[in-house]
């Protein structure tokens, strides 16, 4: 498979530029929520003030950065809220604020279906523009908040461990990206996929070298090295910044965030003539079918 979607310049609207990013990997042990921590800390260390939406039912980037969510009633306001911000909490890290996840995600999804995905894609749609950047942490599938999530965002980052096991779920996840942006998001960009979990093996290289054969320039050229500081910032609920900001797994996300930020002068134009109660009204028939299709 090669990649096909290409990015163009996006006309200037004048309009406060927030981008929207969701962390997918239908693999568990992908590096997904290490790398969605890791970047959101990154940035907001930066001076990018950061919205990290943890929508993993294991709420393991709530634990990591505030803690998790019990009440079941913050879970539905946060697909009834004006927007998913109402219900941030700060963490420690300045200009970084979380909206937490909690284990009734799983029983709304079930019993709600693709009305979350629409939820979800309301709840981020309404955000005011006060954060520059919007992470999604989304849940080791291809579920009902999954693929809400992508009909939210712009930006899509793929961590791939370095193991040939991985790649599968890749092409899985490339794909349900381009029957998302056909039917539900035509502004979603190309995805940016990451090598994570990189050792020295010459297995973990053929890995690498895969990525880079299959999807060419997706694959960013930073790639995230195995590291125990990792474990243990996670440990300790600190970020790699914070917790060992000289160490190499810390290094190895500012470099990625360096590339995320240059990618981001090749955004997508978005084309949607429609209302958006009308695209809204349109999407709710395609959600079921995407669903059906990942099984």
């Amino acid at each position: 498979m090669t990649a096909s979607l290409i990015a163009r310049p996006l006309p200037d609207t004048g309009d406060i530029a927030v981008r929207t990013i969701a962390v997918v990997n239908r693999k568990g042990g992908s590096g997904k929520t290490t790398t969605a921590v890791s970047l959101a800390a990154v940035l907001a260390e930066r001076g990018y003030p950061t919205l990290l939406i943890d929508l993993d039912p294991q709420g393991s980037a709530s634990l990591w950065l505030a803690e998790e969510l019990q009440d079941r009633g913050r879970i539905y306001a946060f697909t009834e809220t004006p927007d998913a911000g109402a219900i941030a909490v700060r963490t420690c890290i300045p200009g970084l604020e979380v909206v937490r996840s909690s284990a009734w995600l799983l029983a709304a999804e079930q019993t709600m279906k693709g009305d979350i995905s629409l939820g979800v894609l309301r709840g981020v749609q309404r955000l005011r523009p006060y954060w520059a950047f919007v992470i999604i942490d989304c849940p080791p599938s291809l579920s009902y908040l999954s693929v809400g999530a992508l009909m939210a965002v712009r930006e899509v980052i793929i961590p791939v461990e370095a193991h040939a096991i991985a790649l599968p779920g890749v092409a899985s996840v490339v794909g349900e990206m381009r029957r998302i942006q056909s039917s539900l998001n035509p502004g979603l960009r190309s995805p940016l996929i990451v090598a994570s979990r990189v050792n020295r093996t010459r297995h973990a290289r053929w890995v690498v070298d895969e990525l880079e054969r299959t999807y060419g320039w997706l694959v960013a050229r930073t790639t995230i090295r195995e590291s125990i500081r990792l474990a243990e910032a996670e440990s300790i609920r600190l970020p790699i910044t914070a917790y060992a900001p000289e160490s190499r797994a810390a290094l190895d996300y500012r470099l990625l965030a360096d590339e995320l930020l240059a990618r981001g002068e090749l955004p997508e134009p978005v084309h949607r003539p429609e209302s958006r109660w009308r695209r809204l009204f349109t999407r709710s028939a395609h959600v079921a079918a995407a669903i059906h299709r990942t099984g």
